[in-house]
C-alpha cells in the first residue's frame, strides 16, 4: 500500500483489495463470481464502480462489508488500517459495519422498517454501536434531517417510511448512513428507478456527504451521468473482471477499453448505441471474458489471462490491444 498522507485532520484510511476471489456452489458446482480482482480506493476521492447487471460492481462492494451471502467462499485480502477485513471475526466486523464503514443500501424504502418510526431509526443506529447518549443521538438525527432538506425534522421523526416519498426515504437512509460519521461510505445503486429529479436531489446529498462528512465515498452505479458528475476516479466491471480504472474524465472522454467504449456510446448523448451481443462462442475461453463481444477480438484475446496494462495517462486497462 502506498505511504499514508494527512487527508483533511487525520489519517488517510485507503482501502485495498488483493487478489479477491468469490465463488458460490450451485446444484455441485462451482459458480466463479469475481477472480483475481485487485483494486485500490484511496482515500479522499470519490470512485465510482460501473457496469451492466452482474458485472459483479454490488459483489466488490459487499465484500468490504463482509455482506455477501454465507454461501460464498470469498478469497483474497482487504486491507483497511492494517486490518484484513475478509479475515475480521464477525463480531469486529460488527465494530467496522456502519461505524467506520457505512452503507447507503440501494431501495431505501425495503431498507428502513415500515413499522418503526423514522426517528427511532436514526437513533438506534448510534444506539447498536455502543453511544447511549440519547441528546446526542436527537440532537445528530435533527440535524442530519435538516442538512438533507427536511425543514421539520419532528414530522419526519414521527413518520414511518411508506407515509414518505421514495426520495424523501433517500435521503433519510443518507442521514441513517451518517449517524456514526463514518470515515467511509458505499452507496449502492442510489439512484435506481429515481427519476431525473430525484437523481439530481440524491446528487446533491452524495455531493455534499463526499465534500464534508466522508474521507472516501464507493458508489456502485449503472447510472453514468451521476458517475461522471460526483466521482473523481472509475472502474469498469464486466462479468467480475476490472476492464478499465483510472480518472473519470479520461476514461469517459477517451475510453480505451473495447467494453468501456460500448458503454459510452450506449449513453442517450452518444446515440444510445447498444453494446453489441455475442457474435462468438466461448466454449473453452479462458482469456478475456469480453471476447465473445468484443468487434476488435482476436485469437490472443482467447486464451490465458489477459494481462493489465498501464496508459501513459495513468489508466489501467485490462485488455490485449495495449499489451
Amino acid at each position: 500500500m502506498e505511504d499514508r498522507k494527512e487527508w483533511k485532520t487525520g489519517e488517510k484510511s485507503d482501502i485495498e483489495i488483493r487478489n479477491l476471489s468469490v465463488s458460490f456452489q450451485d446444484g455441485g458446482e462451482t459458480v466463479h463470481a469475481m477472480e483475481s480482482i485487485n483494486a485500490y480506493f484511496p482515500a479522499g476521492s470519490v470512485t465510482g464502480l460501473i457496469g451492466e447487471s452482474g458485472s459483479g460492481k454490488s459483489l466488490l462492494g459487499m465484500s468490504i462489508l463482509g455482506l455477501l451471502s454465507g454461501q460464498a467462499k470469498v478469497e483474497g485480502t482487504c486491507m483497511y488500517k492494517g486490518m484484513d477485513l475478509y479475515r475480521l471475526p464477525e463480531k469486529e466486523m460488527q465494530e467496522i459495519r456502519g461505524k467506520e464503514i457505512s452503507l447507503i443500501p440501494q431501495n431505501p424504502t425495503e431498507s428502513l422498517n415500515p413499522i418503526r418510526r423514522i426517528g427511532k431509526q436514526l437513533t438506534e443506529c448510534m444506539n447498536v454501536h455502543g453511544n447511549k447518549d440519547k441528546r446526542l443521538a436527537d440532537t445528530r438525527r435533527d440535524e442530519f434531517l435538516r442538512r438533507f432538506g427536511f425543514p421539520d425534522p419532528d414530522r419526519i421523526n414521527r413518520s414511518y417510511s411508506f407515509q414518505l416519498s421514495g426520495g424523501m426515504n433517500q435521503r433519510v437512509i443518507s442521514a441513517m448512513g451518517l449517524m456514526n460519521r463514518p470515515k467511509w461510505v458505499i452507496a449502492d445503486e442510489p439512484t435506481k428507478g429515481l427519476d431525473a429529479i430525484l437523481r439530481r436531489q440524491v446528487y446533491q446529498i452524495l455531493k455534499e456527504i463526499s465534500e464534508t462528512d466522508t474521507e472516501g465515498m464507493i458508489v456502485i452505479t449503472h447510472d453514468i451521468a451521476l458517475a461522471e458528475a460526483l466521482c473523481d476516479r472509475l472502474m469498469v466491471l464486466y462479468k467480475g473482471s476490472i476492464m478499465e480504472a483510472g480518472d473519470t474524465k479520461k476514461i469517459l472522454e477517451h475510453p480505451a477499453h473495447p467494453y468501456t467504449k460500448g458503454l459510452v456510446a450506449s449513453l442517450p448523448a452518444k446515440g444510445m448505441n447498444p453494446i453489441g451481443r455475442a457474435v462468438r462462442k466461448n466454449e473453452g475461453n479462458s482469456g478475456c471474458s469480453f471476447y465473445p463481444r468484443c468487434p476488435y477480438a482476436a485469437d490472443a484475446c482467447k486464451n490465458g489471462p489477459v494481462p493489465e496494462e498501464e496508459l501513459p495517462d495513468g489508466r489501467k486497462v485490462r485488455c490485449v490491444l495495449y499489451a
